[in-house]
């Protein structure tokens, strides 16, 4: 664990200088973590159905909205005991080894957007103290571009905005990962757009070289990310993290977290992203319900500090 923390340490000390913005899924990390990594799937108690909003730079024309579905369970399980983390107890065949799971999402900035899907599959085996878990999820995305809202500079004609439809682009493509924990510890690696997506419509193209049109979305980026938890008292979790994200686009993107847990029932944090944000988590749990939501405010980049996000997720825990 040390010599995981000091290879952390150094990363993020050789990239310190390096600016990315974090895609809208990884902003859900806090929130909803399996957004980020399919091996996720089936690591949790309970059987979670997350449905979130987020809205970007509240107030300026265009920003960044999208609307989240997420569902996982563990399949092939012989039901013994769990803690309240979510971690079985050690033994053959005491936990699912399968995990399965799927979402939906819709991302809209101005008049682009792109929905898809995407259904998760993860198979978990023991390692040491805990449990070490790989994802595997095919996706299927489109790419809509909604010509209606595109208006020529200057009062000019153009005669590809003269027909006011939607162009659709579609594509598939594939997210993978890995996630490790135990009862005082996790880490994990993912890479989303694994195939970094290629789409065509007529001459427009997108592919992942410098000599044609670029789009962040789309592109293939890698997410890693570890955490430590601490037991402050007998209902008391503390829970440090850092994730690192990087595209070749963007560069390298980092975000620090701190979690505390009261019982498991209530949560709330801090987070900080390097040049992009800072904000407040928070998190309430009555039976088998759950509440969250996340604010944040922009520092040290182009966007006025004005313009704060929010982001509100509701779910249930299916048994």
């Amino acid at each position: 664990m040390r010599y995981f923390g000091a290879i952390l340490f150094m990363l993020i000390a050789g990239f310190w200088e390096a600016g990315a913005q974090i895609s809208p899924l990884a902003d859900q990390y806090l929130v909803n973590g399996f957004l980020t990594n399919p091996a996720l799937a089936g690591t949790s108690r309970y059987a979670p159905l997350f449905l979130s909003a987020r809205l970007d730079w509240l107030g300026m024309e265009g920003a960044p909205k999208y609307q989240t579905l997420t569902y996982h369970k563990t399949i092939l399980d012989k039901r013994q005991r769990f803690n309240p983390r979510g971690f079985l107890n050690r033994g053959d065949n005491s936990f699912g080894k399968v995990g399965i799971g799927g979402g939906a999402f819709n991302l809209t900035t101005g008049a682009i957007s792109q929905a898809g899907i995407h259904l998760d599959y993860a198979y978990h085996v023991y390692l040491d103290k805990g449990r070490l878990s790989f994802g595997l999820a095919p996706m299927y995305h489109q790419f809509i571009i909604d010509k209606s809202r595109l208006i020529p500079p200057g009062g000019t004609s153009d005669p590809v905005l003269e027909n006011t439809g939607k162009e659709v682009l579609h594509f598939v493509d594939v997210n993978a990962g890995i996630h490790y924990f135990s009862k005082n510890f996790f880490a994990g690696a993912s890479v989303v757009q694994l195939f970094n997506s290629s789409v065509w419509f007529g001459d427009l193209s997108f592919t992942s070289t410098e000599d044609n049109w670029n789009n962040s979305w789309l592109n293939r980026n890698f997410y890693t990310y570890a955490g430590l938890s601490f037991e402050l008292g007998k209902s008391l979790l503390l829970e440090p993290s850092a994730l690192l994200k990087y595209s070749e686009q963007k560069g390298i993107g980092i975000q620090a977290n701190t979690l505390i847990t009261i019982s498991d029932n209530y949560q709330m944090g801090l987070f900080w992203r390097y040049r992009q944000a800072i904000g407040f988590f928070a998190g309430i749990r009555t039976g088998n319900l759950v509440f969250r939501y996340q604010f944040e405010s922009p520092i040290g980049s182009k966007v006025p500090v004005q313009f704060v996000s929010n982001q509100v997720l509701v779910g249930y825990l299916l048994e």
